[in-house]
């Protein structure tokens, strides 16, 4: 059955109402994941994944469950890359073993779980499929990269046109070097090209580097760029692609020692075309105002900031960005000499005894010129114990006027929920949105999805049971 609340709140001198829809429960005991496809022409789809077994629920506007099917298909093994919804219908992308090679298929669905269409895209030889396939997707999602690793450590690549319905390219990038490069992360732009960043370190030293890969499949341009570091310290990493503006955004912190101390930012905002071969960062240092307001009068032995998460790149429409990060901490309730005493036949010893700590929010606007316009701090105090922080953290529902900062005030089953409204010119209002007191809901905001710009699908999950939560302004 489904539960239909109304929640009303004051603000500007009118009075807004939310929807809040939730549906029945999905179990979730010996699940490995799931997925939730926002809308696919008016329904909301999960898809569950349980090893052999591949669930697809379907419900409608008012989330009611009306059908749920075993998927079937053509080896009992599959691996599944991405389930991705279009308009009107939704796309899956997976693969399978088939003697010495992996097939590679897709599936198009209509909403009510009707085969569409189904083929084969590519194949590989085993060799060649040496990791477990990851996928990377464009902001239209039309343009899907496949990567793994072949047994020479190779990155391997497919290039999988969703609008065209076929491989546009496939591929392997060998890095040049005398170190061992890891790969950190992969951003595909809207007309097929992708970056790759690698993270490296030098043997048998603990000098550390970055560089990045840039592949044009459309011209079959490869190009290598070393980033000079200049002697500071990089962490949460984050790079992104403006379509708009056509312009490749890599970004993170930096320091001028090693540890948790944040500095400020650093960037690199630019065409692909324009970034050198030997490529260095611009740098944002904070202001000692950020820190006062952070501090919030606290007293502190050394005035430095510490524990800052960068969370997400939001694009503006005239070439600059926002950085939204976050002061997240982790402390272990365990002794460390405890950890190998206690190993091998108890299970309960190897449980991650584990302190979440997700405080405030903080929001930087960069204008296209790379000048810091304003720092805001929206305040909140999460804390949770052997979670992972699953419950934790925030959403952030974007439309054209404002952004809604949507958060959990308190880690527990009877919570209230709260957000942050910001405006382009940096003003801030704060909402009580809703209760989940007997709703026995506990909400996921940081995996929530945004269908529409004054709606978006939150998961809860509470003892094995998810429920679709859907929020309508």
């Amino acid at each position: 059955m489904r539960t239909l609340v109304y929640i009303f709140i004051l603000f500007s001198s009118c009075v807004l109402a939310q929807e809040v829809s939730i549906s029945p429960d999905l179990n979730l005991r010996n699940y490995f994941s799931y997925d939730i496809l926002g809308d696919v022409d008016g329904k909301s789809i999960v898809f569950r994944d349980k090893g052999f077994v591949k669930e697809l629920d379907v419900f409608n506007r008012e989330l009611e469950l009306v059908q749920s099917v075993e998927l079937s298909f053509e080896e009992k093994r599959v691996d599944v890359f991405n389930v991705l919804e279009h308009d009107s219908v939704f796309q899956m992308l997976y693969g399978y073993f088939e003697r010495d090679s992996m097939v590679f298929r897709t599936r198009i669905y209509n909403n009510q779980i009707a085969l569409v269409d189904s083929f084969e895209f590519a194949r590989l030889h085993k060799r060649d499929v040496r990791q477990k396939v990851a996928s990377f997707i464009s902001e239209d999602k039309n343009s899907i990269l496949l990567s793994t690793h072949d047994d020479k450590d190779k990155l391997v690549f497919l290039l999988y046109n969703s609008k065209e319905k076929k491989l546009d390219w496939s591929g392997k990038v060998e890095v040049a070097g005398d170190f061992n490069s890891n790969l950190y992360d992969i951003v595909v732009t809207n007309s097929g090209d992708f970056v790759v960043l690698l993270n490296e370190k030098t043997w048998n030293t603990d000098k550390e580097g970055m560089s990045l890969f840039i592949v044009s499949p459309e011209n079959n341009y490869q190009k290598f760029i070393e980033f000079d570091l200049g002697g500071k310290y990089y962490s949460n990493i984050k790079m992104d692609y403006d379509n708009r503006n056509r312009r490749f955004l890599i970004c993170g912190s930096y320091s001028e020692k090693r540890g948790k101390e944040v500095q400020g930012y650093f960037y690199l905002s630019r065409p692909l075309a324009q970034i050198n071969d030997k490529q260095g960062f611009e740098y944002l240092i904070f202001e000692e105002t950020l820190y006062e307001e952070l501090l919030q009068g606290r007293k502190r032995k050394s005035r430095v900031l510490e524990d800052i998460s960068l969370k997400e790149i939001i694009f503006r429409n005239d070439g600059g960005f926002l950085l939204i990060s976050e002061i997240e901490r982790e402390y272990s309730r365990r002794n460390p000499y405890n950890t190998y005493a206690r190993t091998g036949y108890d299970n309960y010893s190897r449980r991650a005894w584990i302190d979440f700590y997700n405080d405030d929010i903080i929001v930087s606007n960069i204008s296209p010129n790379g000048q810091m316009l304003w720092n805001k701090v929206l305040y909140k105090k999460q804390f949770s114990q052997d979670d992972d922080g699953i419950y934790s953290s925030f959403f952030v529902l974007k439309t054209p006027s404002r952004l809604r900062f949507i958060y959990n005030d308190e880690i527990k089953k009877n919570n209230t929920v709260s957000e942050y409204l910001l405006d382009p010119a940096g003003k801030i209002a704060r909402n009580s949105l809703l209760s989940t007191a007997y709703q026995k809901m506990k909400l996921r905001f940081k995996d929530a999805v945004q269908i529409a710009p004054n709606a978006l699908i939150v998961p809860s999950e509470n003892s094995y049971d998810l429920n679709l939560v859907r929020i309508t302004y």
